[in-house]
């Protein structure tokens, strides 16, 4: 049976990852890269996908855990009343790369099946037993190491761990390995997730639950760029049997903003909000932009293909897509998000990174304001949205002050002021309260997010009649949808980061029972590990779209944390 999205753990090196069900199954693993070609996917396909499977007919699922704030993940199982443990973890900053598994003692046998499947289960495997324990897989460069004999039929690898042994077994890019090479790697890789762990922390309400996000967050990393992934997954669906599946192993300009801006509100040693002006200097020095792409494949190239696969989908899902064709859109908002992250960074951090390239897209945003653009939403059709003006007015007013120029300076403030009266005259609702675009009378959960960037106040007349309407036309059991202009939101799940940010917006007008209310229901749709999917549907329980989401997992940090200091008195708003 294929596994569901909420029974889904990932494990990572910050280059990749894998995702393992609550079964030990792994169901999806793209070698070397988030977005390689995957080699288990019955994630997204059952029939074709590869797989490695554990089975034994009586084993039962107990928990999982990770170690401390590691990516080691510990899965227990009861088998005919006695316990069993498998730990799982991918070699973090090591000479060497991939899956390591350890088995403990079995209290009966325990049946390994590896199928390797490559580009998506379409190709297939050549194995090349090198011994009775190691098989080098030729098409994927890689090596299975087990300490158990191994067997091949078809193209199935199998062993078995007997009674009351012990076991462990390894895909990998070294020849060679060993026991001690598990054991040594295993504590290394322990001491270098602390290493990560320490560059941010959180203290406070729902503290546990923070520490899960930021693992989540921190495991999405593509170390080598400092690229944040959206989600490590393709095409899982955010209505299931429909066609809103899509592809999202790639870096969103407004996602990465809107995590980083997350981050740097908490306690952070500074080198993520480093590495994430960076990523943006480099992918625009690399593509040879003056401004920045709505999104960029991890390693800072320009991702312009789309494809269709011949895949059966997740829960028959079709269709299954690679690439994404929104990469040449123009989000006006992905600008003025990157804008508040950097004006957030220079003011806690007192340095100007990358300045010349953050000079670039204020100016950017000044000459192109007036333009429709294809919103948050990554909407087909342009209009004048009224969350990318919003975002893009704020990003202005907060980098202006850290520009030395007065006269350019100035020219920033006077754009914000014309962008603000822009959205007065014409962004407004019959009722007074924030259109999706211009001429529209309906609203959209984007709008939330005003508050929390300052860019206008929890008690003004727009916001309190922009926050009635998405209560009584988006709320469903305290969770919120969007808005789509081509598509019934009704029909999709609530939108997990919007309603994060309909908590943060309680939490800063002083309303706090709101605002738990909303985080506690939008927990209740996090997974035994604290993993967000993008959405999820009330009526059901059914955890959709991609999985696991950035943007959630950061959007439920910064509500949690305006949570926090209004406990105590204080404003989130920046």
């Amino acid at each position: 049976m294929q596994s569901l999205i909420k029974d889904l753990a990932a494990i990572s090196d910050r280059k990749t990852c894998a995702l393992i069900s609550s079964n030990g199954n792994i169901d999806w693993y793209c070698p070397n890269r988030f977005d390689g070609k995957s080699v288990f996917s019955t994630l997204i396909d059952e029939k074709k996908g590869g797989f490695w499977k554990i089975h034994n007919s009586e084993k039962t699922f107990l928990s999982r855990q990770f170690h401390d704030r590691s990516s080691v993940l510990n899965s227990y199982f009861a088998i005919n009343g006695n316990g069993f443990t498998i730990t799982d973890f991918m070699p973090l900053d090591l000479d060497w790369n991939g899956i390591c598994r350890k088995f403990s003692k079995a209290p009966e046998i325990i049946i390994n099946q590896i199928s390797i499947r490559p580009n998506y289960g379409l190709e297939a495997e050549n194995y090349i037993l090198k011994s009775p324990n190691i098989i080098y897989l030729e098409r994927i460069g890689l090596w299975l190491h087990c300490s158990q004999p191994l067997n091949i039929e078809n193209d199935i690898i199998s062993f078995s761990i007997q009674k009351g042994e012990e076991g462990w077994a390894a895909i990998i890019d070294k020849p060679t390995l060993c026991l001690e090479d598990i054991d040594t790697s295993l504590s290394k890789t322990l001491e270098n997730w602390q290493k990560v762990a320490d560059l941010v922390n959180y203290h406070g309400p729902y503290e546990n639950d923070v520490r899960d996000s930021l693992r989540a967050l921190q495991q999405m990393v593509y170390e080598p760029t400092g690229g944040i992934v959206a989600a490590p997954t393709t095409s899982l669906p955010e209505v299931i049997g429909g066609e809103r599946n899509y592809d999202y192993r790639y870096v969103w300009m407004r996602d990465a903003a809107l995590i980083t801006s997350s981050l740097t509100q908490i306690i952070t040693t500074g080198e993520l909000e480093e590495k994430f002006i960076a990523f943006i200097a480099g992918a625009m020095d690399k593509n040879e932009e003056d401004h920045v792409s709505c999104f960029y494949a991890i390693d800072q190239t320009k991702a312009l293909d789309m494809q269709e696969l011949p895949l059966a989908g997740y829960l028959e899902s079709k269709p299954v897509r690679i690439g994404n064709s929104a990469a040449n859109q123009f989000q006006l908002d992905a600008e003025g998000s990157i804008l508040i992250a950097c004006g957030l960074i220079y003011k806690k951090f007192g340095k100007r990174h990358n300045w010349e390239t953050v000079n670039k897209i204020a100016d950017y945003i000044c000459k192109n304001w007036e333009r429709k653009d294809n919103g948050i939403w990554e909407e087909e059709q342009q209009q004048h949205y009224t969350s990318s003006k919003a975002f893009a007015a704020r990003g202005l007013e907060l980098i202006a002050p850290f520009q030395e120029d007065k006269e350019l300076a100035q020219r920033w403030i006077y754009n914000a002021g014309l962008i603000r009266e822009f959205i007065n005259k014409n962004c407004m609702t019959s009722d007074g309260a924030y259109a999706v675009h211009a001429g529209s009378e309906d609203v959209d959960i984007s709008a939330a997010l005003f508050v929390p960037f300052g860019f206008d106040k929890a008690d003004s007349d727009a916001m309190l009649a922009t926050v009635a309407a998405l209560e009584k036309n988006y709320n469903e059991k305290d969770l919120y949808r969007r808005h789509l202009l081509e598509f019934d939101s009704s029909k999709e799940g609530a939108f997990l980061a919007g309603s994060c940010w309909m908590a943060h917006y309680y939490a800063i007008s002083g309303n706090v029972e709101r605002s738990k209310t909303i985080l506690d229901a939008i927990l209740s749709f996090s997974n035994d590990l604290g993993y967000f999917s993008e959405e999820a549907e009330p009526s059901t329980g059914k955890m959709l779209g991609n999985f696991l989401q950035t943007f959630v997992h950061s959007s439920f940090i910064c509500a949690v944390n305006g949570y926090k200091l209004a406990l105590s008195g204080k404003n989130s708003a920046v």
